[in-house]
Order: structure tokens, then sequence, then C-alpha cells
């Protein structure tokens, strides 16, 4: 009885939040669209699609595969901040309405004048290319359809589109498509694609096996079925590949409602109708990090982590989605998904509860012992090969004990092993004589302060540094450093303290990078002594690496109107850039994906007259200069004359393609 009243008190907490979260009205017809309104449009990406390290905030509008289309403010209000960006929104406009809305319009190819002389102005006197301006409302007031740029590909763009996005008066992201735009149509369903369904303990299995199964939904009209007989048992949890669909483009974008049911009750709601903007990096614990990290894929989980509380997406639920089977029973899955058009499509399957024998044979032979490690959220997964016999147990070695463990399954003549590291951290495990180190360091649990150290590591967690609880995991060699798996999401960002075993470094010219896929991601690095400081954002590989060699630029055109430079740098990255013609400062915009920097006039009738420098410093300060001439008068081409014979059949043809050299220009004949 104590229980049941335990559980109806903490729905009515639920319930009640929910009643107090406030309900936003969106008004219909008040905002202008910004791209060729009172037109069909489409949609190169919607809002809350799953990105990488972010839920895309607003709309793409497609503009023809082009730049130049002229955008209109959305609505009568004022400019409040612009920004000039490498990446992320480019060129980019903030207007606040008198509604307490603000719109925002990204990637723009140009500003509009005025406001496009008082960017330049202000660049100028800071001698920059980014730049942030924050406005007041008398300084740029606009009208609704007034045109205030020109539609562009700049910053993180990867084609030609308008970014565009309504936030409330908090700063909250809001679905623009619920301002009712008539130029967007859309009555095609969301597709169902992959189905995931995952251990979210030690003891639960799947199939008889732990962690990750891969299903392919069947489709039947607007239904999906599952053609597969599931057995599992224990807690487990459902993880979505799906994509939705619109009239008219082939792009593909994200879900706007999940729904899972179980035996027909809700377990799970998610709706990105809103969501605040300072917590769109929540996404790396909505989706399943790990496999988009492993495989690119953006699976999105249909249950909440323990450590996904900042997002208010979900419906209350007591179980979060978690779906735990016990009884042995057969149990109905329905999983629902919608669009903002409210178009659906509906998954249906069953998950028998009983227990799935599997495998507990092993082919012996004479081939060395192999083993492999793994980590899946709370357990250590130990694979063991060429075992010699079923009854060959894996020896967990504590500081002070060890713990022998048989066999929990075999899967391709391979036998596994689970570890639930709640029960503590082994330093080694061993099996049939061969030993492996786990690396295990320190359990690091999220919401407190706390650092790890060791004679050549130190690492500093905030409060706010993790979302779940982190088996803090570190190797060292050389100039190499691992910290745990690329695979784990950091919440915010670690300080790093790290004593390299290579002293032979120039401190100047040294800094660590982050290694992924063989890309080499430059940090910022302090030095003091042998010791170097550095901050991180993802766990995984780093090394320490030297940059001596300058960033290099090389000539695309140059006239009087147009200075066009390729420029690039072999480790580090370009940090700055400045130009100057006859010692004079000019503006230079920068295309980082295209790695091309040009010349930007201060009014139309500026030439660019005489001796170039082009001034280049990379992140790691090493500076080269680049110098041009450029000519002050345009010299034509000499005409080459061929001579004709003349004949009647090609006295016309010569006329018509070799006209002869007149002091002017002949009348054309009217035929």
């Amino acid at each position: 009885m104590k229980k049941i009243t335990i559980i109806i008190f903490l729905s009515l907490i639920y319930l009640n939040i929910q009643a107090q979260k406030p309900q936003l009205t969106y008004p219909k017809g008040y905002f202008l669209f910004p791209i060729n309104p009172n037109q069909q449009n489409y949609l190169a990406g919607g809002m809350g699609d799953l990105r990488s390290d972010h839920f895309h905030s607003g709309i793409d509008i497609k503009t023809q595969g082009r730049e130049g289309l002229p955008v209109y403010a959305t609505g009568d209000g004022y400019i409040s901040e612009v920004r000039v960006q490498t990446s992320g929104y480019g060129n980019v406009i903030f207007i606040t309405h008198p509604n307490g809305f603000v719109s925002v319009y990204g990637h723009l190819k140009t500003f509009a004048e005025p406001l496009a002389s008082y960017i330049r102005k202000k660049r100028l006197e800071s001698q920059t290319f980014e730049i942030k301006l924050s406005l007041k409302p008398e300084e740029f007031e606009v009208a609704r359809g007034q045109i205030i740029g020109l539609s562009g590909n700049t910053g993180g763009s990867a084609g030609p589109h308008l970014h565009f996005e309504i936030r409330d008066g908090i700063n909250n992201i809001l679905n623009p498509l619920n301002f009712g735009f008539a130029e967007i149509k859309d009555n095609l369903p969301p597709i169902f694609q992959q189905l995931i369904i995952k251990t979210l303990s030690t003891n639960s299995r799947i199939n008889g096996e732990f962690g990750k199964q891969l299903f392919y939904p069947t489709k039947t009209g607007n239904n999906y079925s599952l053609n597969n007989e599931i057995f599992a048992n224990g807690e487990l949890g459902l993880e979505l590949l799906a994509v939705d669909k619109m009239n008219g483009t082939n792009n593909s974008n994200g879900l706007s409602c999940v729904e899972l049911f179980v035996d027909g009750e809700e377990q799970y709601y998610s709706h990105l109708e809103q969501f605040p903007n300072d917590v769109s990096h929540d996404i790396n614990v909505h989706n399943d990090y790990a496999q988009e990290q492993m495989k690119g894929q953006r699976f999105q989980k249909l249950f909440q982590e323990d450590g996904n509380n900042s997002l208010q997406i979900y419906k209350p639920s007591l179980t979060k989605g978690k779906i735990k089977i016990t009884d042995g029973k057969t149990h109905q899955i329905t999983v629902k998904i919608w669009d903002t058009f409210e178009n659906s499509s509906v998954l249906n399957f069953t998950i028998n509860g009983e227990k799935k024998e599997v495998s507990t044979t092993i082919s012996p032979n004479t081939l060395p012992v192999s083993l492999t490690q793994t980590l899946e959220d709370n357990t250590l997964i130990i694979k063991a090969r060429n075992l010699k016999t079923i009854n060959s147990v894996a020896s967990f070695k504590f500081a002070k004990s060890t713990i022998d463990l048989p066999i929990n399954y075999v899967k391709n003549n391979e036998a596994v092993y689970l570890w639930d590291l709640k029960k503590g951290l082994p330093d080694s495990i061993k099996v049939d004589g061969v030993s492996k180190a786990t690396n295990f360091r320190k359990v690091i649990v999220p919401n407190i302060d706390d650092a790890f150290e060791s004679d050549a590591l130190e690492i500093n967690f905030e409060y706010k540094s993790l979302y779940n609880t982190l088996y803090l995991q570190t190797e060292q060699a050389g100039n190499k450093l691992k910290i745990s798996e690329v695979t784990i999401p950091l919440k915010s960002k670690l300080d790093v303290i790290y004593t390299p075993e290579n002293q032979a470094i120039l401190p100047d010219k040294t800094s660590v990078y982050h290694i992924f896929r063989n890309a080499k991601s430059f940090l910022k690095t302090s030095w003091s002594g042998n010791k170097a400081s550095f901050s991180i954002k993802r766990l995984g590989d780093f090394v320490v690496l030297t940059d001596t060699i300058p960033p290099k630029a090389s000539m695309m055109k140059k006239t009087p109107d147009d200075i066009r430079i390729r420029i690039g740098d072999n480790l580090s990255g370009i940090k700055n850039f400045k130009a100057f013609v006859n010692n004079e400062y000019i503006l230079t915009d920068y295309d980082a994906k295209n790695a091309l920097l040009w010349a930007v006039k201060s009014d139309s009738t500026q030439k660019f007259y005489g001796k170039l420098r082009l001034e280049l410093e990379d992140n790691q300060g090493n500076k080269s200069a680049f110098e041009a001439n450029i000519d002050t008068v345009k010299v034509k081409a000499k005409p080459v004359i061929k001579k004709v014979v003349k004949t009647k059949k090609n006295e016309l043809k010569n006329r018509r393609q070799s006209p002869k050299l007149r002091t002017e220009r002949p009348k054309r004949k009217h035929r």
C-alpha cells in the first residue's frame, strides 16, 4: 500500500510540473515568409533535425541551389544583433519584434545598406574578419517585407540556403512552421529505417545476448512491423533511426514527435516543438552518441538516460521509456512518429519475455588465447577467443582480491564475460593464462567537482562536466595520451595537465591535438616547464605535435576590382589574416570550407592598385607574408588579325566572325 501511495504521489508531481509549463501561442499570419513569400518553397532542413553536437535550430529554406536571393524581414522590428563568422551562421542578422519574438537569418551572402556600410566600418576599425555587434532599437529599424540581405552560403553552410529561426524572448528555439507559413506543404509520412533494442543492465539479454541488436522494419502502407522473433528480458531500451520526407525535395529531415507504447500504455513521448538554445548540445545524450561516433548514424533513444535532465522535450514518465520484462510473457510494442504537419507512421512488434537458450559449446584449437575489452554503459565486456574449454573462467583482479566469473554465453566460438562496473574497477583480467590490463583509474560521478591525478596527468572535472558516471581509463606512451573512449560524450569541457615522456620539444611551437579518424584538431596549449595545460570537449586519443611551418598562400585572381587568394596551413590551422594595399588595411572575407579569401571594397568606387601584402598567422604562432603587385594600368591584348582570302562563299562568314577594325561601329542592316 505504501508503494502504491508513493507512485501516485510522484505521478501527481509530474502532472503538476507538466501543467505549470507555459503554453506558447503562435500568432499565425503575423510573420512573412523570408524567401519568395506567397510562393511555394522547399526545405533542406527542419526544426530539431539531429545534427552533430546540436539539434538543428529552425529551418533551412532552399534557394534554388544558388546565392543572391532577396531575404525579407519577417516582421516589423529592429536589427538587434549582427555577426560575421568563419563557421556557424556565417553572416547573420537577428531582428527583435514588438511582440517579443526574435527572428534569425543565417548564411547570408551580403547585408543590405545601410547595415552593410556600418559593418564594414566596424570591421575596418577593429581590423578583423569576425565581428559581433549588438545594436540599439533606434539604430536599424526594419519594416515587414524590407530586404535585409541576400541569401548565401557563408559560415558552416554545406550549400546555398537561408537558415531561418524564430525565438521567444528568453532565447527558446521555436518551430517556425508552427506560425502558419502556407509556403511550405507536406503530406508525406515519416519513414522507419532501423531499430535497435539495447540491454540497459548487465543481467539483461536480447535473444540470449548482451548489448545491441539491429532490426529492419518492413512497411505495409504507413504501418511497419518487424519480421523477427525477439526474445528479451531485463531492462531494455529502444533506439530509432527514422527520417521525414517532404513534397518536392529529396532531403531527409528529422521527426517532430515520437511516442512509445508498451501493452497499450504510453512509456515515452518527445516533442521537438521548442527547446532552450543553450541546451542544444544535450543532443549527445538524447541520441546514441557512440553509434554516431563509430558508424555515423544518428539513432535517437526512446528512453531518457539518467543524465538527460536539461532537455524539456519529454512528457514526464515514471519509466522514462525504459522497458522492464521479467514476467516471461509476450508484450506488444508500438512506436508512433510524426512530422510537423502531423503526418504519421506506426511500427508494431512483440517481445517474448521467455529466456532464450544460447550456445554453451566451444570448439577447442591450438591458437593462442586473445582477449578484447569494450565498455557499454556500466558493463565491461570481455571477449575471449581460442579457449581450451567451456569451463575457462575470467579472473578479475582487484587491489586486494580476485573474482572468478564463468562464461556468460558463447557467440561465434567466442566466449563472453560480463562485469558490472558498479561493483568495482578491476585492474586486469586473466583467462587461460593470458592477462589484459583494463587501465581503469577512478570512478567519476556527475554533479560534483572531482579530479584525477597521477605523476604525468591531472584531469579536473567540474560538477557539470559529465552526463553519466565515467569509469575513467587512461593510457600514456611517448607523446600520445588516451583518456577513456571517444564514444562517451562530455557535457562540458575538462581541464587537463599532461607531462609527455618526450622532453625534446619546442613549447612555443608545440601543442596537443585531438585525433579522430586520422583528423587532427588543434587544442590551445600553454606550457609550464614540461607540463602542457589544455581543455578538451571530447574524450579519446590525443598527441603532442610540433608545428614550425608557416601558412601558405597562392594567388587566384588579382585585378583592381577583384583580389582572390587561396590560403592554407599544414597542421594547426589559420588563426589570423590581414591584407594591405600600399600599406593601407583593406577588408577581406574568408570562406574557410573552401580556404578562399577575397578583398572587400569599402565602397563601389574603390580600386585596388599597387602593392598587395597579405599577412598570415596559424594557431601555433607561425607567421608568413605574401606579396604581389596589382597593375595600375589595364593592358589590352593586341588583336590577332588573320589574312583572309576574299571569296563570295566566305565573304558573309568573314564579315560576321572577323570584323575589320573600324573607327566606328558599323550599322546593323535590317533584314
